[in-house]
């Protein structure tokens, strides 16, 4: 099993993990974005955004290289990285993109603060996975001594993000 094979159902029977939806930025400050960042968004108009690897590479890796030139002296964002928290648990694969919270780290370390999913298709068919992550994330961190409560992850399709 990776994390792609989880479902709900296995969270709740194999960690005791719940689900539930809350806004836990509900006085965040927007942002103006960037005047590359409006560029890149712009282009990703010319293209047909039909596939997962499209939209990641024209909406979302634009969105998340803004975040991590906003945040440059705190994190590092990974690519495809393997998350290896526990193979006997299941906890193991790639994931799309990986925030570590240290800012020139070379390779994947703990701590991992955040992850990001991208798919073609729905958002809810891929919470679980994101929740997997998450998951595997702690449990990294946790096996690194450098365990952290609040892990955020988010599941995009490039147009939504929750």
């Amino acid at each position: 099993m990776a994390y792609t094979d989880f479902t709900f159902a296995d969270l709740r029977e194999k960690f005791g993990l719940g689900y539930d939806i809350k806004s836990f930025f509900p006085k965040v400050t927007p942002v103006q974005p960037s005047d590359l960042l409006l560029q890149q968004l712009e282009l990703a108009k010319h293209f047909s955004l039909r596939s997962e690897k499209i939209k990641s590479e024209f909406l979302i890796v634009p969105v998340l290289a803004f975040i991590k030139i906003r945040n440059e002296e705190f994190v590092q964002l990974f690519s495809g990285e393997n998350l290896p928290a526990d193979r006997k648990l299941k906890l193991n694969g790639e994931v799309d993109y990986i925030w570590v919270n240290e800012k020139n780290a070379p390779e994947l370390q703990s701590p991992v603060i955040s992850l990001c999913e991208a798919k073609k298709g729905s958002i809810e068919d891929s919470l679980a996975q994101c929740a997997a992550q998450m998951y595997g994330a702690r449990v990294f961190n946790q096996k690194h001594n450098k365990p952290i409560f609040d892990i955020f992850g988010c599941v995009s399709t490039g147009t939504e993000w929750q």
